[in-house]
C-alpha cells in the first residue's frame, strides 16, 4: 500500500474516535472475546457484541448527526442479527438471525453496485476477477453440497447458502472496486467484506465441523472488528459527501473567474 495512503486513511479514522479511543476498543474486543470463548462464557461475548453497535453510534452521531438510510438500516439489521442468535432458546431465534446477516449483505452488496459506474479496468483484471469468482463458486458449491445433510432444517440450509452467495458477490465486487480505484475507502471496505467473509466462514466450520473456542473468539474479533471499520467507512462516506455539497454551493465571487479582454 502506497505510503500516502495508509497517511489518508490513518487521517479519517482519527475523525471518528481518537487515536488512543480507537485501541482501547480493539483491545476490548480482543480481550472479551478470547476470555468469554476459552472460559465458555457466550452469553458476554454476544452481550458485549450487542453494546458495540449502539456505542458506535452514539460516536458517529456525535461527530455527524445524520446517517443515510441504507447504512442506518444496514446497522439495525445486524443488531437485530447478534440479538436473534443470542436469543437461541426461541424457535424461530437461528431462522430470523440468518434472515437478517441475509438482509446485511446485500445492502452491502447494493452499495457497491453503485459504485460500479467508477469501475474502470482493463481485459486482464476482468479475467482475473471472472476466474476469481468461477473458482469461489465452485469451492463454495462443493462446501454446501457436502454439508447439506448436515442442516436439520432446509430453511436454515437455504438461508446460510443464500448468506454465501451474498458474502460471495460482495467480495467480487469489493476487490473490483480496488483494483480500478485505490482509495482510502475502497481499502476501507474491502477489509470489511474480508471481516465478514472469514468471520462466517469461521462460524460455519464451527458449527459443522470443529468447535474449538479459539475459532469462535476470532470468529467475534473478525465480526466486531468488521462493523468497527464499517463505522469508520459510513463516517468517511458521510464526510465526503458534505465536501461535495460544500463544493456544489460555493458562491460564484469565491470560484474562479474567466475574465473576456477585447
Amino acid at each position: 500500500m502506497p505510503t500516502y495512503l495508509f497517511e489518508s486513511i490513518m487521517k479519517k479514522w482519527h475523525g471518528l474516535l481518537p487515536n488512543w479511543a480507537i485501541i482501547v476498543l480493539l483491545a476490548l474486543i480482543v480481550a472479551v472475546n478470547i476470555i468469554s470463548s476459552y472460559f465458555g462464557i457466550l452469553s458476554l461475548t454476544k452481550i458485549f457484541a450487542l453494546a458495540i453497535i449502539p456505542v458506535l453510534l452514539l460516536s458517529y452521531f456525535y461527530r455527524q448527526h445524520f446517517m443515510a438510510n441504507i447504512f442506518s438500516t444496514i446497522f439495525i439489521l445486524f443488531f437485530l442479527g447478534i440479538l436473534f442468535s443470542a436469543l437461541d432458546h426461541l424457535a424461530l431465534s437461528s431462522k430470523l438471525s440468518e434472515s437478517c446477516f441475509l438482509a446485511v449483505y446485500a445492502l452491502l452488496a447494493f452499495v457497491m453496485f453503485g459504485k460500479l459506474k467508477e469501475v474502470n479496468f482493463g481485459g486482464l483484471v476482468s479475467v482475473y476477477l471472472i476466474v476469481i469468482l468461477l473458482v469461489n463458486s465452485y469451492f463454495m458449491y462443493i462446501m454446501f453440497s457436502s454439508a447439506q445433510d448436515s442442516f436439520a432444517d432446509s430453511v436454515i440450509f437455504t438461508l446460510s447458502a443464500s448468506k454465501g452467495t451474498a458474502l460471495l458477490l460482495m467480495s467480487i465486487l469489493a476487490l473490483a472496486i480496488y483494483l480500478s480505484k485505490e482509495t482510502s475507502q475502497s481499502i476501507i471496505f474491502l477489509s470489511i467484506v474480508s471481516c465478514f467473509v472469514f468471520s462466517d466462514v469461521l462460524s460455519f466450520i464451527a458449527a459443522m465441523y470443529v468447535q474449538f473456542w479459539l475459532f469462535e473468539a476470532v470468529q467475534q474479533i473478525l465480526q466486531s472488528g468488521g462493523l468497527l471499520l464499517f463505522c469508520i467507512y459510513v463516517f468517511n462516506h458521510q464526510e465526503l459527501e458534505k465536501s461535495f455539497i460544500r463544493t456544489k454551493s460555493k458562491p460564484i465571487s469565491q470560484s474562479k473567474q474567466i475574465t473576456f479582454q477585447s
